[in-house]
């Protein structure tokens, strides 16, 4: 669009310097040269307004507003200084056009580092901290870069382990934080439900002879949900009496394994059709949930069974020392805990309410 109007400049340029050229001839008349000298003015105010108009359309647009005053000026600059004028401003043009866009300071918008990590982050292969330092971090620390960090961390524990983190962050001010320790929580307990009720659907489907063993899957899901901590109140007693309901299936089951002269638990013999098994870790699944339900007779119970059945006493004395505490008979505990050698990880609770009892 600039070539047209340059073309036509410089040609009405090099027509008024011809024009000059002539009315300096000797052989023209004094009255002719008047004339041929204002066509030569004329012919350069056309040639400096064509000029102009071709180097304004190459302006930037931050230049070339408001139209009117900037291409006055260019219109001016050009015929006050004839050939010199466009020289000028053409030298400036492209000399402008081949630099490097300046940048002001004040039109930089300074943008703060956000919060929330913006880089994966590092997962270390040994949890850098202990439950204990990560549970001090999402109290006392300031930063809530620091207390996210400290939640995130819970990923390499057990949910038992980091539920006691996750209840303290759910209270933390910042959102991040809270929704974080949301979420991982909702995520524990959503996997375990979401596998529990596709085994339940599927369950009618299972044949006769596997059906006890995904009765007992339910209830160790179910137990798992109680265990981690991660259900309170209503929804815990309904996952334990769900767990159980699994468990008296199990045992009630006229095609499981019995055992003549085995020991039993009483509301579960009584019902019709009922038969004992010897299978003891159920039993000592099922001593768990009875005595988390609060029923200490029947888990006394079913823990000796699980003891008749083969289960190591060390194994059994710590519940069965918790059943003894809540029924008031104290030197019971201080008996089942003194002959319990079981050696226990130090600062765990057995470990301490062992120690205490035995001092």
């Amino acid at each position: 669009m600039y070539r047209l109007p340059m073309r036509w400049g410089v040609s009405a340029e090099v027509l008024a310097g011809l024009l000059l050229w002539l009315s300096a001839s000797a052989w023209i008349a004094n009255w002719a040269a008047n004339w041929i000298v204002l066509a030569a003015v004329l012919s350069h105010s056309v040639s400096s307004y064509f000029l102009a108009r071709g180097f304004w359309q190459l302006l930037p647009r931050r230049y070339k507003l408001p139209a009117r005053r900037s291409l006055g000026f260019l219109v001016a600059f050009i015929w006050i200084l004839p050939v010199l004028g466009a020289l000028g401003v053409l030298w400036s043009i492209t000399s402008a056009l081949q630099r490097p866009r300046s940048r002001s300071s004040h039109n930089i918008k300074i943008v703060a580092l956000p919060e929330l990590p913006f880089s994966p982050p590092v997962i270390f292969p040994i949890p850098p901290y202990s439950q204990g330092a990560l549970r001090q971090i999402v109290h006392f620390a300031g930063r809530p870069l620091k207390r996210l960090k400290a939640v995130m961390a819970t990923r390499h524990m057990a949910p038992r382990e980091a539920m006691t983190i996750w209840s303290k962050a759910t209270c933390d001010p910042v959102d991040d934080v809270r929704l974080l320790a949301y979420a991982m929580r909702d995520s524990s307990e959503k996997k375990l439900t979401d596998h529990i009720s596709a085994l339940t659907e599927t369950l009618p489907d299972v044949p006769v002879r596997m059906r006890n063993a995904c009765h007992k899957t339910i209830a160790a899901l179910c137990w798992e949900l109680v265990y981690h901590r991660l259900v309170q109140g209503a929804v815990k007693q309904h996952w334990l009496q769900t767990a159980r309901h699994h468990m008296e299936v199990v045992f009630a089951s006229p095609g499981d394994a019995s055992s003549p002269g085995a020991p039993t638990v009483p509301d579960i013999a009584d019902k019709p059709g009922a038969s004992v098994m010897s299978d003891a870790d159920s039993w000592l699944l099922y001593g768990r949930i009875l005595l988390e339900s609060g029923d200490l007779v029947l888990a006394g119970k079913a823990f000796a069974n699980a003891r008749a059945g083969g289960t190591d006493e060390q194994k059994i004395l710590p519940w069965l020392a918790e059943i003894a505490f809540n029924e008031r008979r104290f030197p019971e505990v201080k008996v089942y805990l003194s002959t319990l050698t079981r050696p226990g990880e130090r600062g765990h609770e057995l470990a301490l309410v062992r120690a205490w009892w035995n001092k």
